[in-house]
């Protein structure tokens, strides 16, 4: 069976739910960054989780379409990039904060599912 590369759709899905879709502003709201990761007290345990199962299917998805651990740095530097242009379009809006934590939560989900599918496909079957 071909492999899907699902991953390639994910990248498409986080966009659509990352974007500025209300509140569009012409002028970006630097003030509005929240650059230090976990130190905003907007930051909810919710929104934490949130940004960090987004990315989990990423992980695994591209996982299952590479042979060995080293992918992983391809996975993250992929999902650094994603989750970093999802988060500068929040820029041009008012009701949406670009925040570090966000792009740190979508780099810990995409490892986490990387890893689940690196194992998953390498264990050991009775």
């Amino acid at each position: 069976m071909r492999d899907v590369r699902l991953w390639k759709w994910w990248v498409l899905v986080v966009l659509i739910i990352s974007g500025p879709w209300f509140g569009f502003v012409s002028r970006p709201q630097w003030r509005d960054v929240n650059w230090v990761p976990f130190a905003d007290p907007v930051d909810k345990p919710r929104d934490l989780l949130q940004n960090l199962f987004l990315f989990v299917p990423f992980g695994w998805s591209y996982a299952s379409t590479r042979r060995n651990r080293v992918a992983l740095a391809g996975a993250l530097a992929l999902a650094l990039a994603i989750s970093s242009i999802a988060e500068s379009t929040q820029l041009f809006s008012t009701e949406r904060y670009p925040s570090a934590t966000d792009v740190l939560m979508a780099l810990f989900g995409t490892a986490l599912g990387f890893s689940g599918a690196f194992a998953w496909r390498n264990r050991e079957l009775p």
